[in-house]
């Protein structure tokens, strides 16, 4: 990693961070000296990442001490105003939301944060305790009920947030959990629905059926109402982006994994994050398998981080409703893997900002019929998003 001379913290703020570290006042301890170091191991759509070392001495000893902490920025020349609307999002909720809500878990779902800025959030460098990302995009059997059981106990703690404080998220937090990703006026997901719905038009099963030209459309515009808090279903914080590379794994897999990149987050039923850990991190054949046992293993895992805090699960969210909520998302879940599947499962190459945010549709049908594989995966999608879309008339 390159080391740099510290542009972006101050010796003052580096000051009060180490204060915030190590829980100790000025005069108890020294800051000797801070260095960041570049880290290019760490890759993400907002910004720049660092590990921040401070080396100090305490006032009661003269020994050397240091601390290496993990530092999220954005580019200091960032002139993108959607990306730093969002980085300032996901500051916010580390300075306030998520930290109070650890709180009420008796499971660790989320890195400490020591200090933000609107452009800058300073955490615990949890690699250091052995945390690492999954090897690959589908999680294993294993993998996945540790994301369940950590998804479950961050669900939980919004609910006893909410019981404990009598606070209502959605309502005292409207205007900080904007959406940012699926919304009739966010470019790369209407290209991405036009795409989808041209290779479907383009699939010679649905080439004779009227309804695909003239209801589908409509259809697939209800997962806009999807993503907003709901009026039917009791609402949590949702992460709303649980794939694989938003999660870390710890060295011993009986713990619980932690959760990254929060940006997304929404007040909205917790079936939405369920919908994306089950249909983002397996495969189709392996969602229908493990499925139902998921469902089961989460409920669990809720009702148990509800009870450490003399909550009832059954009387904030039934299983009934977890169940029912889940099948009425199912549409949201298939078109968005679809859409997804637009970007993640091509060239990386192919991803210009024309191809995002303009249209994409031609080139993924050209990709189709030049890459069997990726016209298997995309035809897929394509056919659950219609029998989705049909079975919810």
């Amino acid at each position: 990693m390159q080391r740099i001379r510290n542009m972006l913290l101050t010796r003052a703020e580096c000051e009060q961070i180490l204060k915030n570290v190590l829980n100790a006042t000025e005069e108890q301890l020294q800051l000797l000296d801070y260095r960041l170091a570049r880290d290019t191991s760490a890759v993400g759509y907002l910004g720049d990442y660092y590990t921040l070392t401070l080396s100090y001495c305490t006032a009661d000893t003269n020994i050397l001490q240091s601390r290496e902490l993990f530092v999220k920025a954005l580019p200091q020349l960032s002139d993108e105003m959607e990306k730093e609307a969002i980085f300032r999002k996901e500051a916010w909720l580390y300075d306030t939301l998520l930290t109070k809500m650890q709180k009420y878990s008796n499971i660790k779902w989320s890195a400490k944060c020591f200090y933000t800025r609107p452009d800058l959030i300073v955490l615990e460098n949890i690699k250091l305790a052995g945390y690492r990302a999954a090897a690959e995009k589908l999680l294993s059997e294993t993998q996945l009920q540790q994301l369940l059981r950590s998804m479950a106990a961050f669900h939980a703690s919004s609910l006893a947030y909410e019981q404990r404080q009598n606070f209502n998220i959605g309502r005292e937090c409207s205007e900080r959990l904007q959406e940012i990703t699926v919304a009739s006026n966010i470019a790369w997901f209407i290209t991405g629905i036009s795409a989808v719905l041209a290779v479907i038009k383009s699939l010679p099963q649905y080439q004779a059926n009227s309804w695909i030209d003239q209801q589908l459309a409509k259809m697939v515009e209800r997962v806009y109402e999807q993503v907003s808090p709901s009026t039917k279903y009791r609402n949590v914080l949702c992460h709303r982006d649980l794939w694989a590379g938003n999660v870390l794994f710890p060295a011993d897999p009986q713990d619980a994994v932690i959760l990254v990149d929060y940006q997304t987050c929404r007040y909205s039923p917790p079936a939405i994050d369920l919908c994306f850990c089950l249909y983002l991190n397996l495969s189709s054949t392996e969602r229908q398998r493990r499925e139902s046992k998921s469902l089961d293993l989460y409920y669990n895992w809720l009702q148990q981080s509800l009870q450490h805090f003399g909550l009832r699960s059954d009387e904030i969210i039934s299983k009934e409703e977890l169940l029912q909520s889940y099948e009425e998302f199912r549409l949201f879940a298939t078109v968005y893997s679809a859409v997804a599947a637009t970007i993640i499962k091509v060239p990386p190459a192919f991803v210009t900002n024309e191809f995002k945010y303009i249209d994409r549709s031609a080139v993924i049908m050209k990709h189709m019929r030049g890459n069997a594989v990726f016209r298997d995966e995309m035809e897929k999608c394509c056919i659950e998003v219609v029998e989705t879309a049909m079975n919810t008339l």
